[in-house]
């Protein structure tokens, strides 16, 4: 009798249970929608609010920049300087260019220092602006018949550093002390910051069957002869050593633009020897 009875028991759906819990369930929801909602633009507005403060602090900043510039009396540009001898004739020097950079034990690069890099061969990078004057160097040897390989270009400051400590390890281990070692490492190899090579702005070069140059080969004679041309110097002469500080190098050639280059060697300069010509051009404009 009773299994009759729950067979005829009306469906859920339409029955008073079924409307209890739809007026339950809306109830919940009128509850539950606009709280959340309050939450929601609450937090929304909090975060809104700080965006427009930051962006009125980042406006207000702006115009206080704007109105210090407008203060400002603009920065004069560097101007050229003319050196001037009669022994060395004249030239016009900019001497912010880049191309000029000296590089030494009493110039080190600053930390912050970066140069944009180019492959110029497998493995050997050069300061980008550089590199179509040296690829010009290196084919116009080509057409003479003379093929050079680099195979020391730009080293960051890790591998000058290993560089310099693999050297005074080995004088030390061919019998001087330590000061005699390092002061030996560094007429050999500059230390790290004052290496011209992290500058990008250098190459050591030789012809593709020997990893240096020899002064008897005609190779080298031929750079020595027409490197000028392309902007490049022999950056350490053997006749000065005792001005560069570092043992004579035939195979380092350094980028220094081509009218500064030629001027170089016309007058048997190295760069610091320039250097010192243009504080005395500097100097006797100031004096005038």
């Amino acid at each position: 009798m009773n299994k009759r009875r729950n067979l005829r028991r009306k469906p859920y759906f339409g029955s008073v249970r079924f409307f209890r819990h739809l007026i339950l369930t809306t109830i919940a929801l009128l509850i539950l929608v606009p709280t959340s909602l309050a939450v929601y633009f609450k937090t929304e507005n909090s975060r809104l609010a700080k965006e427009r403060y930051k962006l009125y602090n980042e406006n207000k900043e702006l115009r206080n920049q704007a109105d210090e510039v407008k203060n400002s009396k603009p920065v004069p540009e560097p101007e050229p300087v003319q050196v001037s001898s009669s022994v060395y004739g004249d030239i016009l020097v900019d001497t912010s260019s880049w191309e000029l950079m000296l590089v030494n034990d009493t110039h080190p690069l600053r930390p912050s220092f970066q140069v944009d890099l180019v492959e110029i061969q497998p493995g050997q990078s050069v300061d980008r602006r550089i590199a179509g004057d040296l690829e010009d160097m290196l084919s116009a040897a080509e057409a003479e018949g003379y093929h050079f390989q680099i195979y020391s270009a730009y080293r960051d400051l890790k591998r000058q550093q290993s560089l310099f400590n693999e050297c005074l390890r080995r004088l030390q281990e061919e019998g001087l002390d330590y000061h005699q070692a390092f002061y030996e490492s560094k007429a050999r190899v500059a230390l790290p910051g004052t290496s011209e090579h992290q500058t990008g702005l250098v190459v050591d070069i030789a012809p593709n069957a020997y990893f240096y140059l020899d002064e008897d080969r005609e190779e080298t004679a031929w750079l020595a002869e027409n490197s000028y041309r392309f902007g490049f110097i022999a950056r350490y002469p053997k006749d000065k050593e005792n001005i560069t500080g570092i043992r004579h190098e035939p195979e380092h050639f350094r980028y220094v633009g081509k009218t500064v280059a030629k001027f170089l060697v016309e007058n048997d300069l190295v760069l610091e020897e320039f250097y010192a010509l243009l504080q005395d051009s500097s100097g006797s404009e100031k004096t005038e």
